[in-house]
């Protein structure tokens, strides 16, 4: 491609990204149009941006966008026969679909490009705003996929944990996750996935919680502070979740046990590190356990268990440390 025919792509870019802006207005579109009618190049451009894009697929179902599209064509028709000047069908088909529909096809567009899939990788947090407004904490190991569509919003996570404050918005907000589908009714909430083992915690607002296949024992609503679980088989159990405070220390990289089983302690924390923590004295096990503990900092984890559980630790490989009694 010449310079000059690279120079010419890149200005119909810059047009068909304008052309989708919601603050358009007919003063861009009067421009625009004076530079397509600069010569059949600027046209021919834009038609290849326009075709690269599949705008004109994008905007087939709407009757609307599609009634502002015919009316263009007859436009556009009459405006060639006075200039005289040459046009192609793909032109008055796709530019002119932009010029007539405005804002409403930058709507269109926008509602087709929010889907996306978010990851993190073993002890990494991270805090994402969702186009809706909507704020999203990702635990370690955690993956989803967001669709936010003209109609609604869900996610659907695979695996990990994610905190939920979801944006105020007419859309309905769902997430989907195992055999569970969990409906927003203006809330704040947690999921869980760890296999085919889904846990939801509400901290503030209503979720409705259900199994497509669980009959009546598939469904729950939940009030604040509540817990509910399902996994492979069975319905839904509900119960309560404990401190809600702590619960949600997770979410600036904090663990807070309170007299929880040794057991559960290391298989927690071993989800933030590939150094992994075992316990070789099976008596150990339901050693119960209070404490504050930082994700990152496992040196001082495993100080405060020799210091106040008489726990030794032993470096057994490159990827594992096994504790014992002292």
């Amino acid at each position: 491609m010449s310079a000059a025919n690279d120079f010419t792509r890149r200005q119909a870019a810059d047009w068909f990204a304008r052309l989708l802006a919601p603050d358009v207005d007919d003063r861009d579109r009067e421009a625009f149009e004076r530079w397509c009618a600069e010569s059949d190049a600027n046209a021919d451009a834009y038609a290849a941006v326009a075709a690269d894009h599949e705008f004109a697929s994008l905007l087939a179902d709407d009757p609307v966008i599609a009634d502002a599209t015919r009316k263009a064509r007859i436009e556009y028709s009459g405006r060639a026969q006075v200039s005289g000047m040459r046009r192609y069908v793909t032109l008055a088909a796709a530019a002119l679909v932009v010029v007539a529909v405005g804002a409403g096809a930058w709507r269109v567009y926008r509602d087709a490009a929010t889907t996306e899939t978010l990851a993190t990788s073993i002890g990494e947090l991270r805090t994402i705003t969702l186009t809706d407004g909507t704020r999203l904490v990702l635990d370690t190991n955690t993956r989803l996929d967001t669709h936010l569509g003209r109609d609604a919003r869900e996610l659907v996570l695979h695996e990990g944990r994610i905190d939920v404050d979801v944006a105020r918005d007419a859309r309905p907000f769902s997430v989907v996750s195992g055999r569970g589908v969990v409906r927003d009714i203006g809330t704040h909430f947690e999921v869980e996935r760890h296999g085919a083992d889904v846990a939801v915690k509400l901290i503030a607002g209503a979720v409705d919680v259900s199994l497509p296949d669980g009959g009546e024992a598939g469904k729950a609503t939940l009030a604040p502070g509540q817990e509910a679980r399902f996994g492979a088989q069975g319905g839904v159990v509900v119960a309560e979740a404990g401190d809600l405070a702590d619960g949600e220390r997770w979410t600036e990289g904090t663990l807070v046990f309170r007299e929880r089983r040794l057991a559960d302690l290391i298989a927690e924390v071993n989800r933030y590190s590939t150094v992994q923590l075992r316990l070789a004295d099976p008596s150990l096990d339901d050693l119960r356990v209070s404490g504050v503990f930082h994700v990152g900092d496992q040196g001082s984890l495993l100080e405060a268990l020799r210091v106040g559980w008489s726990i030794a630790a032993r470096k057994a490989s490159e990827h594992e440390i096994e504790l014992t009694r002292e």
